[in-house]
């Protein structure tokens, strides 16, 4: 199985200047890091009006790479590069000198790349750039932030100009045998296109002494700057399809259908806790330690089906990921194991939905309970950058001790994986379509506020026994615009629970995102007491809007009396 495979050859000479502010840096990890978080490359060029600009180079290439490592696995590149990146501005742009003038003193140009599966990620601000040179193809793949002034470019962006850093964020396919082109502008403001070309296309010369020839060239051109090139070459790709768990699919086997007293793998069966269509779930003795686990198996009737094998080994690394007490744990399998399944924490309790069925019709302060341990767990896929996309009663545990738990992570979005392609087609939405995001049925795309539309759906049913929406006209129909979801008042099934509650939940479920609660914490902030801004703006909204059916009403009597006058006459 082929792994990313890159070369890298640098060099960089201080020029015709007393001091190089220009910096370079790569990095190819050897382990696990490869595969999860991929390689990295940089340069930065230390803008000479500031005194720190050395530092600052070198600051920003070394720090962004070790920084950039320490991120979580399951953030997507962009949102780790970006929040390193801001950091390091913050830093740079902090480091102020009176003495020349109040400013910051750290300011560098920078452009980095970060090499992950077969995807490249490129981040970049200022005038240092990335250029592709695919066959005899040179393309310039950054813009530079420059403005003209008479005959010199000045930098409209860089590290620690600004508190707040813009950044420019590309994506791109790699192809073996690309290369990449990193240069500070000693170099390419002085170099043709052709001539870089050139030097790049060497036969029989290392990389290294490549850019050592494109620098050397630039100072004989007449580059009254530091000059640095750096070249990164594409020698090998891994297969497009998926990470190492993807892989697994090949190798581990379905396992046979169980029953109490079996073993599997050193696990012996002491209850049978359901038999789904989808999957099995059993009570398990870890004969090793002694200590009782759930074990989860899939379904033999998907045996044949790669998506859904996918979803179920993708589970796995979503609850490797997650150390959360209102997360269901998922624990790794034997190194040496021979089957597909997983090893969970037993949960001791009911669902959700049985819990419903006990008390159909809870207190608000306990559905508030309730609904903020969820909170809490979905607060932590989204910062895991995880969406759930099937959040509903039977997917929320209730233990012996009244500790919530949610489970089943096998329709979970993980960012990190969809960014590199390490997950298959979903030619149809997943979860359930009685709590599923409009917007997700509509175009496939969901974040944290499509599962907060969930928790709402969820928090609706809990209160009123009923469904927040009516009916459609048929059980599988996918409704083509927003206007399609008509919100049910749940005063219509609960008319003791307040009216600004059901302002609270009608937000919530607003079918358009935009014109549902942002996040979380709002949500809980509306469900705890009433929200002032939406009962005044509900007050300024005309009576037939607030009332229509009051309004009806009254237009009724009064065609009533007219049609009494005139009779009367």
């Amino acid at each position: 199985m082929e792994k990313l495979k890159l070369e890298f050859g640098g060099f960089s000479s201080q020029g015709p200047k007393a001091e190089n502010q220009d910096a370079f840096a790569a990095f190819l990890p050897k382990d696990h890091d490869l595969e999860s978080k991929g390689a990295v490359a940089t340069i930065a060029d230390g803008v000479s009006v500031a005194t720190r600009a050395r530092e600052a180079a070198n600051t920003c290439v070394t720090n962004f790479i070790q920084d950039y490592y320490q991120t979580p696995q399951t953030w997507t590149v962009k949102r780790s590069v970006s929040q390193v990146l801001q950091g390091l501005n913050r830093w740079c742009h902090g480091q102020h000198d009176y003495e020349h003038g109040g400013h910051s003193q750290m300011i560098t140009t920078f452009s980095g790349m970060v090499f992950k599966s077969t995807s490249g990620f490129i981040v970049h601000s200022g005038d240092t750039r990335i250029s592709r040179l695919q066959g005899h193809n040179f393309e310039q793949l950054t813009i530079d932030h420059v403005s003209r002034q008479g005959s010199k470019n000045v930098l409209t962006r860089a590290v620690g100009i600004d508190s707040h850093l813009d950044v420019d964020y590309r994506t791109l396919e790699l192809e073996r045998g690309d290369i990449y082109v990193f240069t500070s502008d000693g170099v390419h403001e002085f170099l043709a296109v052709k001539q870089l070309s050139a030097f790049i296309n060497e036969h029989n010369v290392s990389l290294e002494q490549r850019a050592k020839n494109i620098v050397d060239a630039a100072v004989q051109a007449g580059s009254d700057d530091n000059v640095t090139c750096l070249l990164v070459k594409v020698v090998e790709l891994p297969d497009a399809s998926l990470d190492e768990h993807y892989r697994q699919l090949s190798r581990l086997a379905m396992p046979p259908a169980l029953e109490v007293g079996m073993k599997l793998e050193g696990y012996r069966v002491v209850k049978t806790v359901f038999n789904g269509t989808r999957s099995s779930l059993f009570k398990v003795l870890n004969e090793a330690d002694g200590k009782i686990y759930g074990l989860k198996t899939p379904s033999q009737y998907f045996a044949d089906d790669p998506t859904y094998l996918s979803g179920f080994l993708r589970e796995e690394w979503i609850g490797q990921h997650i150390k959360h007490p209102n997360v269901m744990a998922i624990y790794k399998r034997p190194a040496d194991a021979k089957f597909m399944y997983h090893i969970c924490e037993y949960i001791e309790g009911q669902t959700l939905r049985q819990w419903m069925v006990d008390n159909p019709h809870p207190s608000l302060q306990q559905v508030r309970s309730i609904i903020g341990h969820l909170v809490n767990a979905l607060r932590v896929l989204q910062r895991k950058d995880m969406v759930h996309r099937d959040v509903k009663p039977e997917n929320v545990m209730i233990n012996e001790h009244g500790e919530v738990k949610l489970i089943d992570f096998g329709t979970v979005l993980a960012n990190a994986l969809a960014e590199t392609n390490s997950l298959p087609d979903e030619n149809m939405a997943v979860g359930s379509v009685h709590y599923i995001a409009p917007e997700y049925l509509l175009t496939h795309k969901s974040d944290h506020q499509s599962d907060l539309f969930s928790v709402a759906a969820v928090i609706y049913e809990m209160l009123a026994g009923q469904r927040p929406f009516k009916a459609f006209k048929y059980q599988d129909y996918i409704p083509s615009s927003y206007d399609e979801w008509q919100y049910q008042s749940i005063n219509r099934f609960r008319p003791d629970l307040p009216k600004w509650l059901d302002m609270t939940l009608q937000k919530a479920l607003q079918a358009n995102p935009k014109l549902r609660h942002e996040a979380f914490s709002e949500l809980l902030m509306d469900l705890s007491k009433p929200n002032q801004q939406m009962l005044t703006a509900k007050a300024k909204e005309p009576l037939i809007k607030r009332n229509p059916l009051l309004v009806y009403q009254g237009l009724c009597v009064i065609q009533f009396l007219v049609i009494a006058f005139l009779l009367a006459k």
